[in-house]
This record gives C-alpha cells, structure tokens and sequence, in this order.
C-alpha cells in the first residue's frame, strides 16, 4: 500500500475514532467557584450501571473517557463537601465540557435532606486523615468548647495532658506541623501550637500523620492542616455565648465568658468573598485546693481571624489572611502546688499576614504561590523578688525568671502541578519549594531558687550569671516533587522525595516516601493501604539558642547546712550534626458497609534516631548506656545521641447520616518511649540517671466515642442529643527525692486511668426571625476525679497525694446562627 493511500486512510480514520470515543471534561469547584483537588467524579449511562471514573487535580480538572455516546448520570464527590448525585449530561460526537458544583458542608439549621454524604472510603487516597470539620468541633460536647486546641483530642490517636499541651500520634507538641491556609503557623521559637482561633471560623481540621506526600515534611508526628470558612453571595453571621455566665466557687461571681461572632460574605458579588472571625475569653480560672481569695487564674483573651477570596479571573484565584492575636494571664503556673505568690504575669501577641495565588492554565497546569509574615511575642513578670523555693510540699516565694521574647517567620511557597501524564497509567505530578526565614530573640533575667529539704535547711541554690540578651536566627529550605500513579482503576500510588536544608545544621537529608491504596473489588468499598517514609525533624531555635542564654551555677549545701564547691552547669553546640530522622512504616484496611457507615483499622512504626539533644560532655558511669541522663554541673553538647519509638494499632468505626447527625467509636492502643524524656533546662534542671521510659503524655490505652444524634421521640428538626465518652490509661510521672533528683527509672508510676462523660441537649429554635441554637448539660456527668498533678517527693508527708479534681460541671450555651430567612 503506498504512503498516499496509508495517509488518507488515517485522516479518514480520525472522525471516526473520536465519534466512537467521546470524552467528558471540565471542573469541580466549591460555591465560591475555587476549585476542588482530589475529588471523584464518575459517569454511568444508568443507575444501575458500571460507572468511569476520575479523580480532579489540582485545578479541579477532570477528563472521562466514555464508552459511547448518549446521556450520562455523573456524580461527584469529595470529603467535606455533599455529594452531587446523578447529574444527567448529554455527550455527543465531541464530548461534552461540564462545571460540578460541591457545597462544603456546614452547620445545618431546621433542615432534613441537605445533600448525601460522600463515600467514606476513597480508593484513590493513600494517605492517612483524620478529618474534623467544623460542624463537628460545634456539634461534640467536649470540655471548654470555645477552644480549637482542646477540640483536637476528639480525633483518634490525639491527646491532651495535663498543662493543656496535645500529642499527635505518640509525638511531642513540637513535632507537628502547624498550618492555616497553607501557611505555617507554629511557634517560631519553640515550634508548639500557641495560635488562638475562634472555632466558629474553621471549616476544617486535616490532620495527615503517616503516608505523608512529600509537601509535608516539617513534622514527623503529622501535619495538622486548618482551612478557615470562605465567603459565599449570601450574608452569614453567626454569635456565640455573648452573656457571660455566673460562678459560684467562692461565692457568686461572674464566670468563665467566651463570646465569639463569625460574619461573612461578598465584597464584590460573584468575584469577591469574606470571612471574619472573631474570638473573645475571659476566664476566671478557679483551681481548687488553694484559700479563697488566692485561688483564680484571670485569663483573657481576644483574637481575630479574617479571611478573603477574589477570582481575579475563572484560572486566578487570589487569597489573603490576616490574624491577630492577644492574650493576658494574671498568675500563669497557678495549682494546688503553686500558690499565687509563685506565679507569672504573662502578656503574648501574635501577628499573621499572608497572601495566596493559585493560576491554572489549559489541560490542568497549575501553579500556587504563597508568602506570608508571623511575629509572635511573649513577656513574662515575676510577681516580687522574694527567694523562690522549692520544698517537698511545693513551692514558696516569687518565681526566679522574668523575660522578653520576640519570634519572626517569613515564608514563602510555590507548588506546581503539571497536567496529567498517560503511561503505564495515569500520572500526576507535582514540584514545589517552601523556603523560611526564623529569629529569636530574647532577654531574659533570672535571680536565683533554692531547694529545700525535709529539714527546713536549704539543699543547693542556683544563681544565672550572664546577660541573658541573646538572639538566633535560622534558613530552612524545601525542595520536594511527587507523583500519583494510576496504573490501574483500583490501585494508586505515591512516590515521591523531598529534601531539607538548615543553615543551623549545616546539613541536607533526603526523604523518600511511598504509599499504595488497592481496592480488591470493582465497587471500591474496601481498601488496602500501605507506605513507608523518611521524615527529618527541624531544630527548634529554643533548642540551638540555649548556649547563648546564661548559665546555672548551682551551690550544694551538706547536711549541716554548709554550702559546698558550686557546679557550673554550662550548654555548647555540637560539631557535625546530623539531621533527627523518622523512618514510619505504616498500614491500614477501610471498608465502607453502605448507610454512610465505615469502619478502619490502622497501624504505624516509628522510630526515630539522631534526634537532637544535649548530652553530657563526660557522661557518668551511674547514667544508663542507652540513655541521656542529667546531674547537677557539667558541660553538656548538642547532640545525635535521641531516639524516639512509637507503635500504635487503632480502630474506628464511624457513621452519618442526615441533618449532620453521626456517630463515632475508637480504641488506639499506643506505645510512645525515649532515650531522652526528661530534658535539662536553664529554668527546669533535672537530675535524672534512668532516663529511658515512656514518654509524659504516653497513654497505652484509649476509648474514644462522640455522637450528634436526634433526640428520640422528639421533633428531629429541633432537639438534638451530643455526647462524649473519653477514658484512657493514666499518664506517667517520676518520682523524686528532697533534692530533686529523679529516684529509680523515669517516669515509673501512673495517674490513676481518666474517663469524661458528657452529656447535651440541645433545642433549635427561630425568635423573631432568628435561628437560635440552646444547649444545656454536663460535663464529666460521673463526677470522675481526673486529677492533674500530684506530689512526687519522697519522704513529703502529702507523698503520692493526688490535686486537680476535675469535678462536675454544668453547662449552658446559646448560639444565634444568623436570619432565618436569607
């Protein structure tokens, strides 16, 4: 046959193949027309029928191939939005271009039928989520609900200790990554969760804390994502617990008042969107066990959170955040210990600015940018100058320390997403960079404190020579790309490798990372995940500052009361470091049992070496080999010698249904130890020897349920049921002699086991055209102690004696969910 011949008969060939292979493409995209990344999107010819499927990128994009011409029922989906069902679209000869619509899923006033729920099990996602969504963090009845922080134990595998501090899956509070918006919002300094944000603005929590895609690396417990609410064309506002309550501890006063307001809307109908939140506290901190008169804690706050989208074009879409933060403690470490004497004033504020741009072009190329600018500052003021004292039954005096610290981040991010590859699959691949710039800064003074024995005589004192005026700045720069294949409809895979630089460490680690999701069956209502990564830890700049801060000399005094040759305890960098890293194996089976209910069963390994930590730089024979131990003088090096471990095996079994009603069951049983679980301090010296054990917040046990369910036989629309029910293993402590030293290994007794009961109802009701939510209920309804500090000193007549008891409280709320009619 000659060329001619061939050449016409494949120009010939072209109409034809494309009439018998027409395509469906366009976007999905939320009510503000931003677009939705990873949502499924399927077309069936009948409802009974095998359906194609598609997942959209990162500009919401998505392509069908169909199998002939004709009309087609698509649906669409994605966690956190309602499911858009059966759409019917006709596809001719050249296809057809569609715009799905997903409407996020927010609080629901009077109304039944607002949508279906997606799937819970998404085949195609690899990765491990806790999700909680905003609805969610209003609906549960969990203690001191106004505060997000307190909210991120409802998720499976978080917990709270007793100084408010939460771990994410076995982690310090340090080593998850904290963002909003996309933009990095962890202490600069120490790298914990100090941002406060009114609960009422959050759409979202997305906490990822194994089979992380290389984007996120700045954490190895996980990375803990907040999206704030977005605008929409219609005018929302929403207020909470504006008439402050009343308190009857110590007579009758005016209670604990945490006022909070939400608005939003359009500033250019169409184009243009805003939210504002705002976050109010006054809290009277009542502590039991202290005289009256001397036992609150004034605590207030107030926080703001604003939040806007412009789509400068259909492909452009522009956001900004601005958040501002203030906070005041009148007698901050104040407990049954602590008397107000000992306590500090702190004043802290917190600043955010950023700016995000997402522009996509034709056949899903997407780039997203992003800058943005955190300061964050925090002053601290003893309450005299008196000697603090530490003896066996508490502490006496004024505290030792006052401060000024100053932290600073400026960031910037860009991530492109390239369109989809077909080989041996499908492939999506992304590339990006995240680049930091961190200071601190501080003045510190210390006077001195002195521990006193049984005798009433004084067993050392410590003084601070030194300035105290330092500052360390640190670079962190990221460079990471990713690739999500297809090979096959029920198997996805993610490869990818990131790599971190600190200037600090002088140092580059690379992370590799893969993870798998199969579905066995067509259905896609079992899946099978699996992965392995490569985490690198960052060094906090408390951390690598603790050199440049003064030094403890410590005075020891015999038993008569004479004071000995002093100990200087003095801090240094260590050469040649190497970056902390955290190798997580993982897995996990899902299935979906129809009537929107799942059940899951996870597990994760991690173990993590080369964590930074000061060493001793002559380590004595009486320390354990394997761990990091601490006395009273010497030098001690920054150095490799940390290891974390953390296994853990949780199941969870959830449903919802209707009206944003569901239910949620877990049990996570959890192993988290250290080489290093007591850390020596300038303000916190510890004398320890056995210093490997389970780690402060380690909890091997934990049963997790919460509900949101109508009130049986009343009116579904109106009365409403919220519950709680928390119990877990006791946490650890040490014991420890009249000189502080820690006696026999850490962390070796447990608080007796904690259990909370909450129980709410809840009337919806409209007065005068408003929508009003009332709740009344109780707050550990079993009157379980739940104690939180204990006397750990041998030989103290209060030796072992449990304080803190929880109590029962009653608990009332009123929330105006804006017009009835909008």
């Amino acid at each position: 046959m000659s060329p001619a011949r061939i050449a016409v008969l494949a120009f010939a060939a072209v109409p034809w193949m494309a009439a018998a292979s027409p395509f469906l493409k366009g976007r999905v995209v939320d009510d503000s027309g931003a677009p939705i990344a990873n949502a499924r999107v399927s077309a069936r010819p009948d409802p009974g029928a095998s359906a194609v499927e598609a997942a959209s990128n990162a500009a919401g994009a998505f392509e069908l191939a169909l199998p002939r011409e004709g009309r087609y029922l698509v649906s669409a989906e994605r966690l956190g939005y309602f499911r858009l069902q059966d759409r019917p679209v006709d596809a001719g000869a050249e296809g057809a271009e569609v715009t799905l619509v997903l409407n996020p899923q927010r609080e629901v006033f009077q109304s039944v039928e607002v949508g279906e729920s997606p799937s819970p099990v998404d085949p195609q996602q690899t990765h491990r989520e806790e999700r909680l969504s905003g609805t969610e963090i209003n609906d549960i009845p969990y203690p001191a609900s106004h505060s997000l922080r307190n909210a991120m134990k409802l998720m499976p595998g978080v917990v709270e200790d007793a100084s408010g501090g939460v771990h994410f899956h076995g982690g310090a509070e340090y080593q998850t990554a904290y963002t909003l918006d996309g933009f990095d919002i962890g202490d600069p300094i120490n790298g914990r969760f100090s941002t406060l944000l009114a609960v009422e603005g959050i759409r979202s929590l997305d906490l990822t804390t194994a089979r992380e895609a290389p984007e996120y690396g700045r954490g190895s417990a996980g990375t803990l994502a907040i999206h704030p609410e977005n605008g929409t064309d219609k005018f929302r506002f929403t207020a909470t617990n504006f008439i402050p309550g009343l308190d009857t501890h110590g007579g009758l006063h005016i209670g604990d008042w945490t006022p909070r307001a939400g608005f939003s809307g359009p500033l250019v109908r169409g184009r243009a969107w805003f939210s504002d939140s705002f976050n109010g506290e006054y809290n009277r901190g009542y502590v039991s066990g202290l005289p009256a008169g001397q036992d609150t804690n004034a605590f207030w706050t107030p926080g703001n959170l604003f939040h806007a989208q412009a789509n400068l074009t259909p492909a452009n879409i522009l956001y900004g955040d601005f958040l501002s933060d203030f906070a005041y403690q009148a007698h901050s470490g104040l407990g049954p210990l602590d008397p107000v004497s000992t306590t500090v004033e702190m004043r802290s504020t917190e600043w955010l600015g950023a700016v995000r741009d997402t522009q996509s072009w034709g056949r899903g190329t997407v780039l997203e940018t992003g800058f943005g600018w955190l300061a964050a500052g925090n002053r601290g003021s003893p309450r005299g100058t008196a000697p603090y004292l530490l003896t066996p039954n508490g502490r006496m005096g004024n505290y030792f320390a006052g401060w000024v610290t100053h932290g600073r981040r400026a960031q910037f991010f860009a991530k492109a997403f390239t369109p989809a590859v077909h080989f041996a699959g499908r492939h999506q691949l992304q590339f990006g960079t995240d680049v930091q710039r961190l200071g601190y800064s501080a003045d510190v003074h210390r006077t001195e404190f002195e521990i006193v024995g049984l005798s009433g005589l004084p067993s050392s004192t410590t003084s601070f020579p030194g300035s105290g005026n330092f500052s360390q700045p640190d670079t962190a720069v990221a460079l990471f790309a990713s690739d999500h294949w297809q090979p096959h409809a029920r198997l996805a895979i993610d490869l990818g490798l990131r790599e971190d630089w600190f200037e600090s460490t002088h140092g580059a680690g690379l992370a590799p990372r893969i993870s798998l999701a199969w579905s066995p069956a067509a259905s896609g209502h079992t899946k099978l995940t699996a992965g392995y990564a490569i985490l690198h830890q960052p060094p906090s700049l408390a951390l690598l500052a603790r050199p440049l801060d003064q030094q403890a000399v410590t005075t020891p005094y015999d038993a008569a009361g004479v004071p000995q040759t002093p100990l200087v305890t003095a801090f240094r960098m260590g050469g040649n470091l190497a970056m902390p890293r955290f190798a997580n194996w993982s897995a996990g089976l899902e299935r979906a049992f129809g009537h929107s209910l799942s059940a899951r069963a996870e597990w994760l390994r991690k173990r993590g070496r080369d964590g930074l930590v000061y060493a001793s730089a002559t380590p004595s024979a009486l320390v354990d080999p394997g761990g990091v131990g601490y006395k009273v003088g010497g030098t001690y090096v920054l150095s490799n010698q940390r290891r974390d471990d953390y296994d853990e095996a949780a199941i969870v079994v959830r449903q919802s249904f209707g009206d944003q009603y569901e239910w949620m069951a877990s049990y996570v049983r959890s192993r988290a130890v250290s080489n290093a679980v007591l850390d020596l301090g300038i303000d916190q010296p510890q004398q320890v020897a056995a210093n490997s054990g389970p780690m402060p917040w380690d909890a091997p046990n934990r049963l997790l349920s919460w509900a949101y369910l109508p009130f049986p036989f009343l009116n579904r629309k109106n009365w409403a049921l919220s519950c709680l029910a928390d119990w877990r293993s006791g946490f650890p402590f040490s014991i420890v002699d009249t000189n502080g030293v820690v006696s026999g290994p850490v962390d070796s007794h447990r608080y007796p086991s904690a259990f909370d009961l909450n129980l709410y109802v809840e009337r919806r009701v409209t007065l005068r055209g408003y929508r009003l939510a009332l709740r009344g209920g109780v707050n550990n309804a079993t009157g379980h102690r739940n104690p939180t500090s204990v006397n750990n000193t041998i030989a103290s007549p209060n030796f072992l004696r449990f304080y803190g008891d929880e109590g029962r409280h009653f608990v009332v709320r009123i929330r105006v969910l804006g017009k009835s009619k909008i």
